[in-house]
């Protein structure tokens, strides 16, 4: 882990000639790629980021990271304020969108007592219904008496556990950037793991989205596209209108650390370690994978592999990082990767599915193969 103070050496992402630790005997800095990359003037100006947080053990520790860097900028005279926003999305939908005591909240405050140059916030997972970077009309999202209600009966619709975690993750995702880029904030930051991405980049090729890999687990500036209801009142229930679109920066700031040295720095740090809910059970061996996810799936094989075969994980990671991205003028109205129709549609002739019939009665033809499948089976 960073962490060890080195010579003045350049920084190995960066080159910032100042790098002030060292990764595996490489120097390394924290936050120049991400300050220098988002910066938008010359003069010095407030970073404010917004950064999810699961709980796990990577995001805990982007957290205490964020949480000495801001005490550190608070600290030295002339230094441009340091923001950080820490959001959790609460997906227990059983619990009421406005009650102020729930287990996640609960846990919240420990977290703000721990971190007290942070700001925390909880955000039900419900909320996400209000998001305009989702066209809704081209999902199959029942009525209901509230929002909670309604998000219960789109999963219950929805025919796998793969589907289900799949639409889990791209609502969290659309929701912390739908904070980042309401706020004005300068960048949306996730805690993954150098385990996590590896996890990620072959989950994402299984659920058929093997061309948005480098959009998803890639530093740098994301399209988000936002979408409106068609003002025509004979086009209801057709799908929405494209609104505007804009580059925003995503980055994964621990992508160079494998959760296995996050638990060990964790295993240094008990005060920090004893905020992390213990995973009962997941270590243990399984003997069906009926009732996991493909995501689920991906993340107990690196987690396995990573101790005995570390580089296999970490070329993953980097390999995937050198492909190109897909730049076309369409983009999936669910997972807000550019549309790739013509692999769509040889990917579904070679297994034989009928697009004409994929996900219901939703607007298959303003989906990505990926997102049509995790809608229809």
């Amino acid at each position: 882990m960073a962490g060890s103070q080195v010579p003045s050496r350049p920084c190995m992402r960066c080159k910032a000639p100042d790098a002030a630790f060292e990764l595996r005997n490489v120097a390394t800095c924290q936050f120049t790629v991400l300050q220098r990359e988002t910066r938008t003037s010359t003069k010095p100006e407030p970073r404010r980021y917004v950064a999810g947080l699961s709980f796990g053990p990577s995001s805990t520790v982007l957290t205490q990271i964020l949480d000495k860097t801001a005490k550190y900028h608070a600290s030295r005279k002339g230094s441009s304020p340091f923001e950080p926003l820490v959001v959790h999305i609460d997906t227990d939908l059983s619990n009421r969108t406005d009650s102020q005591d729930t287990p996640a909240q609960r846990l919240l405050a420990k977290y703000r007592e721990r971190f007290p140059n942070v700001s925390f916030e909880c955000i039900h997972l419900s909320k996400v219904l209000s998001v305009k970077t989702i066209d809704w009309t081209a999902l199959p999202v029942p009525a209901g008496e509230s929002d909670a209600e309604r998000l219960q009966l789109f999963f219950s619709s929805l025919p796998s556990v793969t589907s289900r975690a799949d639409s889990l993750r791209l609502f969290i995702r659309h929701l912390l950037l739908d904070v980042a880029v309401e706020r004005s904030h300068s960048a949306l930051l996730f805690g993954h793991s150098t385990t996590a991405l590896a996890a990620l980049t072959l989950s994402e090729v299984a659920n058929g989205r093997g061309f948005a890999v480098p959009w998803q687990i890639n530093d740098g500036l994301f399209t988000v596209c936002t979408y409106r209801p068609s003002a025509d009142p004979a086009s209801a229930g057709e799908a929405s209108q494209e609104d505007a679109k804009i580059q925003f920066p995503i980055y994964y700031p621990l992508r160079e650390i494998l959760k296995a040295e996050v638990m060990t720095y964790l295993g240094t740090t008990p005060s920090v370690q004893e905020l992390v809910p213990s995973a009962d059970g997941a270590a243990s061996s399984v003997v069906s994978h009926k009732d996991q996810s493909i995501e689920e799936v991906m993340a107990r094989y690196f987690d396995g592999v990573e101790g005995p075969y570390s580089g296999i994980v970490t070329n993953v990671v980097r390999t995937a990082g050198k492909l190109d991205r897909l730049v076309t003028s369409h983009y999936c109205r669910l997972c807000g990767i550019t549309l790739d129709q013509e692999g769509d549609s040889t990917w579904a002739g070679e297994l034989g599915d009928d697009l004409v019939q994929d996900a219901g009665s939703a607007d298959t033809g303003k989906l990505c193969y990926g997102c049509k499948r995790s809608m229809g089976g």
